[in-house]
């Protein structure tokens, strides 16, 4: 698998871990606020990651998306 937009910084948080070997997680490229949730398996997780050279989202960014995502939820912070 080739890198996705291999000029941009990309980024995961890991959301859960479930009991059949999931992983659902946010990835973003460049833009923390801007992202997808995803779920692959383990070691798709692994390759995926790998491939695509992410890093974990600062603490910073955590806040904004755990922000952005209320007021996407309720319309408020």
């Amino acid at each position: 698998m080739n890198e996705l937009m291999p000029s941009e910084k990309k980024f995961i948080q890991i959301i859960n871990i479930d009991c059949s070997g999931f992983v659902d997680f946010y990835f973003a490229i460049t833009d923390a606020t801007t992202n997808v949730e995803l779920r692959l398996p383990f070691k798709e997780f692994i390759e995926f990651c790998q491939n695509n050279k992410v890093s974990f989202f600062t603490e910073e960014q955590e806040l904004l998306v755990s922000e952005d995502n209320l007021l996407w939820k309720y319309g408020t912070k």
